[in-house]
């Protein structure tokens, strides 16, 4: 038994056992962008963490709902960091006997934690922001320009390390889009300060952070409807599975297909099963019409992991690929001479 890219292979072949160790070294070299990214989200946690803090602090001295907001969301931005990077960790461990797919779906289930937690704590916040309206604090504007300008940079730093990952991996852009909206969170809360300094009112304190709680929502509900996508197993939303049927019909040799089920095992990582029926043939012709469809669907599609069954459209006394079928897929018995 041997791993190859990410799946538990056996084989009892000796040269066909190496290189599928070659292999899964290659799928090793792949993993280093992963490890890039896991150790951008560990840099930017530890950066997260210390600010949190500071922000908090003043929040707290000079009463700025505001702050505290943005803190809180910044607060929430390191768990999201901590559970993206020990996903990262986890899906880069090899596939096994037992998880054969590995741990990939573990970066959609925290990208589906970090959407829903950023929801939680914008719902918390909005119901504070409303309870303000009626009677707003007196807010030391000066300060809360200050800390929120401060926010703004570190996170336009941690969004600029992660921008490249997020493009690919639904994990990485939950993360992403938690600093992305942090940074337009401090941009409003700057733009609060101003106007309290301005016009001596903290009312703008809890309609900025209103503002901010609603654009966090908006945010989060898409990562959240795309991870509960990917776990429902639904067709990626790139994918025309219909089109891809069709397709798979029209090449060479094939009379049709059924059973065709393509789903997401995690983002970038896509698979499809099917049935491909063809006209009863030898083995190796039926094996070659297998290799066609495997090659369109990576191709086209983008499915690097696909099961393909070949089904004769009839059976007859000697054609061989129905008598393999009806003996269960074992060698054929030796006739006497």
């Amino acid at each position: 038994m041997c791993v190859r890219a990410g799946r538990v292979v056996y084989t009892n072949d000796p040269v066909a056992a190496e290189q599928q160790k070659t292999n899964a070294h290659d799928g090793h070299r792949h993993s280093h962008g992963a490890e890039l990214s896991g150790f951008r989200l560990k840099l930017a946690l530890i950066v997260t963490v210390v600010f949190v803090a500071g922000e908090a602090f003043v929040g707290w001295r000079i009463g700025s709902l505001a702050l505290l907001s943005d803190a809180g969301h910044n607060l929430s931005d390191g768990i999201a960091l901590a559970i993206s990077a020990y996903a990262v960790w986890l899906s880069a461990k090899p596939a096994t006997a037992e998880r054969t797919y590995g741990y990939h779906r573990a970066g959609i289930i925290a990208a589906l934690v970090n959407a829903a937690s950023l929801m939680v704590v914008s719902f918390y916040l909005l119901r504070e922001a409303v309870s303000r309206l009626s009677d707003p604090p007196k807010i030391a504007g000066g300060w809360v320009i200050g800390t929120a300008a401060a926010a703004l940079m570190v996170n336009l730093l941690i969004s600029w390390w992660l921008h490249a990952g997020s493009r690919t991996d639904l994990n990485i852009r939950s993360a992403y889009l938690h600093m992305v909206w942090d940074a337009a969170a401090s941009a409003g809360v700057i733009l609060g300060g101003v106007f309290i300094i301005w016009t001596g009112s903290s009312l703008v304190d809890p309609i900025v952070s209103m503002i901010i709680c609603g654009l966090i929502l908006w945010s989060s509900l898409d990562v959240l409807r795309e991870a509960l996508h990917i776990l429902l197993e639904a067709a990626p939303r790139q994918v025309n599975v219909e089109q891809l049927g069709e397709a798979v019909s029209q090449l060479p040799g094939v009379l049709g297909c059924h059973d065709l089920h393509v789903w997401t095992i995690s983002s970038g990582i896509l698979a499809a099963s099917m049935h491909v029926v063809v006209e009863d043939q030898s083995v190796r012709d039926a094996q070659t019409i297998a290799q066609s469809v495997s090659a369109l669907l990576e191709r086209d599609y983008g499915i690097s992991h696909a099961t393909i069954q070949v089904e004769a459209d009839h059976c007859g006394q000697s054609e061989l690929v129905c008598t393999l079928r009806r003996n269960g897929g074992r060698p054929l018995p030796q006739e006497a001479p």
